[in-house]
């Protein structure tokens, strides 16, 4: 047909409006650009009013994308609907879509291909399956049930409501099944954690030889990290290399987060090395990567190497960083994310707040801890769970009740965590019957069925207390099969209280269970050290040969000036040991003029008493210490972070020293915090 004049005339003239729309970056601009189109004779056409609609969705501007729409009121079609409805889409209002896309119906107009993923989507990301189960009868009705953009769509929306057969089975009734189909069935079971099927897919689409892009390899990539399927990783990798997929930004990060995550650091730094494109989320895996292995200093480096490149740490950065920070108690470095929170306004995230409360818990300052929990505006159970979890390994056991109970006063149920942190106070504190009537409460009162962990804390409430039938009776009782954790919390108790055929019976059970954890030998080997049972101290070591388990080696550190400090038992290769062990000298006379007196029981070797003296005198929490006494100005707390359970020693000693000096020692072990003050320790002599 013909075109005319006139015709040619109106194209010359969109063509460039529309344009002019697409390149507005802001929506000042955008409203500019409409003003002119007012001026126009052609300000009534439908194309311009459909993309003008879209463009204030875009920005958020629904107020002027109604009123654009209702310029057409009177003569819509159903691409003007269809971009109103994408517009309320995109700002996660997809009830008000729905409306819509009725008030279409009832204004006469049918859906086209287009409509329908559009309100799939919103059936989706809102979870309104029942809704999207009527829409995929009319769907049928309106003749798309084979159009392969409908079906994608409808993939999509089963899959995000958890109802993958029925995905399946559009999958499965598709006539034509292209790539972009594969890749929704592949990705929707990747994302969702089915990694088996995932796989599986991926497989089905190889041997049927269908052309695999980016978005598959990097689904099937991520599918081998779920599953810790390295082999097929790596026969993934070298499809990558042969289809050069390997400049793909998005394969890339998926083929380092595989190999971070199954221990393959090296190789996962290589891999960084060599991508030519490294965006945000590439540098945050590998930052968490290193984090997660220990690596703190080096994350801390590819966080500031990462500003330098001019990419801008988001909160994903620092949450791969602050866990690990928590856990190794590095408080300066701690310090350091919380100025980069404060300088970027990130204070509003609750997850960061409470991952940065959780680090100046675990670095032994509590009050700064409380302070920002005390100011975060929203707090949800888990920020109420990590603060009561705090008080509990600091020893304030009843601090942390009295937040309990003010949490559910602020109407927030507890949950399974936030028990676990209350029964854990508790057994720290020796509170027996607050622990077993919160212990009832969470299962009467929440209906919170009880886990291994809450298992454990009761048991190692009852065993440190001496309950041992108790214990006991919890224990047989039990509905699942007692963990590792919970014999060696019935062991921990034994070694406490010296009950040698008890201990020999949970440390039985534990290596029956094959534990590979050797701490629960070498408590064993305690208890019978602890009755002079030398053979049977000579029997365990040999078993620990025989397994190939060795005594973790005892340290302790302490940050002074930014740098961390760290001191094995016995150590003299600090560059300043001689002046150390002058004043670890100085110091231990000093309190034994004042009452101290060595407990030579904790060594459990079978030597004279000089020798066990001589071996007390130098264990690693008492070196550094006497640097804190040296390196620190008067009046400074001392905060040690010590790897395994202080001795009992040790313990006394840091009393003493605490009060000739007037120094308040923080002591984090592996069991919880001690803060000794004027002779008193916040454990009252209970962990």
């Amino acid at each position: 047909m013909a075109i005319s004049c006139s015709d040619h005339n109106l194209q010359s003239f969109i063509s460039p409006q529309l344009q002019s729309l697409d390149s507005c970056k802001s929506l000042s601009a955008l409203k500019q650009s409409h003003a002119q189109h007012l001026k126009s004779p052609h300000s009534q056409n439908l194309n311009l009013t459909t993309k003008l609609v879209a463009s204030y969705g875009k920005f958020g501007d629904l107020g002027s994308a109604h009123r654009a729409f209702n310029r057409h009121v009177q003569d819509p079609d159903v691409f003007l609907f269809n971009s109103l409805i994408q517009a309320y889409i995109l700002n996660s209002l997809h009830r008000e879509s729905l409306r819509i896309y009725i008030q279409m119906l009832e204004s006469g107009f049918f859906p086209n291909q287009f409509t329908f993923p559009l309100l799939f989507k919103a059936c989706s990301s809102s979870f309104l399956l029942s809704l999207g189960i009527q829409l995929h009868g009319q769907s049928v009705k309106f003749g798309f049930d084979s159009n392969r953009f409908v079906a994608v769509g409808l993939m999509d929306m089963y899959m995000k409501n958890g109802e993958f057969g029925i995905a399946r089975q559009v999958f499965d009734r598709m006539n034509d099944r292209d790539a972009v189909a594969w890749n929704a069935l592949l990705v929707g079971y990747s994302q969702n954690g089915m990694a088996e099927e995932a796989m599986s897919v991926y497989n089905r689409m190889q041997t049927a030889g269908v052309e695999v892009d980016c978005v598959a390899v990097a689904s099937a990539i991520s599918t081998c990290t779920q599953l810790h399927f390295l082999h097929q990783g790596k026969r993934v990798h070298s499809y990558v290399l042969k289809s050069g997929f390997s400049t793909d930004v998005v394969v890339s990060t998926a083929l380092l987060d595989m190999y971070a995550n199954s221990g393959e650091f090296d190789f996962a730094y290589q891999l960084f090395q060599e991508m030519i494109t490294k965006d945000l989320v590439a540098w945050n895996c590998l930052i968490s990567c290193c984090a997660q292995n220990g690596l703190i200093e080096d994350a801390f480096e590819l966080f500031t190497k990462m500003q330098c490149t001019g990419l801008k740490p988001d909160g994903s950065s620092l949450a791969g960083i602050l866990p690990a920070v928590a856990q190794v108690g590095a408080l300066h470095l701690g310090r350091s994310c919380h100025g980069f929170i404060i300088r970027n306004a990130l204070e509003s995230d609750e997850f960061l707040m409470t991952a940065l409360m959780d680090v100046y818990a675990k670095s032994g300052d509590l009050v700064v801890a409380r302070c920002l929990f005390n100011c975060m505006h929203n707090r949800s159970v888990v920020a109420w769970s990590s603060m009561i979890m705090g008080y509990g390994s600091h020893g304030y056991g009843a601090e942390a009740l009295t937040l309990f109970e003010e949490m559910e006063t602020n109407n927030i149920k507890p949950n399974y965590i936030t028990y676990i942190g209350a029964l854990s106070a508790c057994a720290h504190a020796g509170f027996v019957n607050a622990g077993q009537s919160y212990f009832r409460r969470m299962v009467d009162y929440h209906g919170i069925i009880p886990r291994a962990q809450h298992y454990t804390c009761m048991v190692d409430l009852f065993a440190r207390a001496g309950l041992f039938e108790e214990a006991m009776d919890l224990i047989n009782s039990m509905p699942i099969e007692p963990s590792p954790s919970i014999w060696g919390a019935l062991l921990g108790g034994c070694r406490i209280h010296g009950h040698v055929d008890l201990g020999r019976h949970a440390a039985d059970r534990l290596f029956e269970l094959k534990s590979s954890d050797p701490g629960f030998y070498v408590l064993l080997s305690n208890i019978y050290a602890a009755a002079e049972m030398w053979s049977e101290v000579r029997n365990v070591r040999r078993w620990m040969r025989e397994r190939g388990l060795r005594k973790p080696a005892g340290w302790s550190s302490i940050e002074i000036g930014n740098r961390v400090h760290c001191f094995l038992s016995g150590d003299k290769t600090h560059a300043d040991s001689n002046e150390i062990y002058k004043k670890l000298e100085e110091i231990m006379e000093e309190i034994r003029l004042v009452g101290y007196v060595p407990e030579t029981k904790v060594v459990l070797h079978n030597v004279e008493d000089d020798v066990k003296e001589s071996v007390l005198k130098s264990h690693s929490e008492k070196l550094a210490i006497a640097y804190g006494l040296l390196r620190t100005s008067t009046g400074m707390p001392i905060k040690i972070m010590k790897n395994l359970r202080t001795c009992e020693d040790c313990h006394t000693a840091a009393k003493f020293i605490s009060k000739i000096t007037c120094r308040e020692i923080v002591l984090r072990d592996a069991v919880q915090f001690h803060h000794f003050k004027d002779g008193i320790c916040t454990c009252q002599d209970y962990w």
